[in-house]
């Protein structure tokens, strides 16, 4: 998979500045008719055979919205099964809350990706990626005296980052920050499945030479980020989630360690916090990256294995 499209599917951190220089403005093909996929999760019920105890009964009801967290302006995305999904709903739940806040995102990203005596970036790369790391720095608005501070992980997010920045792909258009204003102009409450801290922390927590890996994606991959982009946006555009489901696998999620960590091992707990959440009343719309709701470990078939019913409307 293409590490920037990993970045876009299922990293909510935007505490990322995008700091590429504007370059021209991605072209997406919005003619096909737009409708991101959408699951409606209810049950189980007491009567329910598929139920694992009479504590698991669940009388609310969530709507999982596949998101991309960057878009360029003026795309328009919404639908009136949205719509109607939004109206239904009680709150908003996506991945991170608080990222408005850049001040405080960047302070947190700092306190996590900065560390003393790191060998340069040049060093923790093959020679035969220089050039490609000078150009990329060229850029984008980063110094490498700053890269060469950062721990391997946070040197592929901000190098991605700058590479969705030229596109002209921002997180203020991102899916996100129009639910959130969806919602706050309905008055209905926004809350997170995880903070930024947790989020970046599955990035840290990986061995250096996963890390490292991670740098190298994204250099090697460098000169088709527009190309990869355009493919992750038709996907989801059109709601086709079997090639979203492609575009998850390989790179550097066919390593199994990897996915478990930042992928697998994330929606494991997302299932485990809507489970307690959907055993209270109410109507939930839960917006999170679409790689998290597509294969094997998306998290609506974690709650179907549960007994929960969870039908596809869009």
């Amino acid at each position: 998979m293409h590490y920037v499209k990993l970045i876009l599917s299922i990293i909510a951190a935007t505490c990322l500045a995008s700091c590429g220089n504007a370059g021209e403005t991605v072209q997406l093909n919005t003619e096909a008719e737009g409708k991101p996929a959408i699951w409606k999760v209810t049950g189980p019920k007491a009567d329910d055979p598929k139920s694992e105890k009479s504590e698991s009964v669940a009388s609310g009801t969530a709507y999982l919205f596949g998101t991309i967290h960057t878009l360029p302006k003026n795309i328009e995305w919404s639908t009136p099964i949205l719509e109607a999904a939004i109206k239904d709903s009680d709150e908003l739940i996506i991945e991170v809350v608080g990222l408005e806040d850049k001040k405080n995102s960047a302070k947190i990203f700092s306190e996590l990706a900065l560390s003393p005596d790191l060998p340069t970036v040049e060093a923790r790369i093959k020679p035969s990626l220089h050039d490609e790391l000078d150009r990329v720095l060229d850029e984008s608005n980063i110094a490498e005296i700053t890269l060469n501070r950062m721990e391997s992980w946070a040197a592929a997010l901000s190098l991605a980052t700058a590479q969705t920045g030229k596109l002209g792909l921002s997180s203020d258009e991102g899916v996100e920050k129009k639910l959130i204003a969806k919602f706050d102009a309905l008055k209905k409450p926004v809350s997170g499945l995880e903070t930024i801290e947790q989020q970046l922390g599955y990035f840290d927590k990986l061995p250096e030479s996963d890390q490292r890996e991670m740098l190298t994606s994204v250099l090697e991959e460098s000169g088709d980020t527009r190309e990869a982009f355009q493919e992750l946006f038709d996907a989801w555009y059109t709601g086709d989630i079997i090639k979203l489901e492609k575009l998850t696998e390989g790179g550097i999620l066919e390593k199994p360690e990897i996915r478990e960590r930042i992928l697998v091992a994330r929606n494991k707990d997302w299932d485990e916090q809507l489970h307690k959440k959907l055993k209270k009343p109410g109507t939930l719309f839960v917006a999170v990256g679409a790689a998290h709701l597509v294969g094997l470990d998306a998290v609506q078939l974690m709650l179907e294995k549960r007994g929960y019913s969870v039908q596809k409307i869009q």
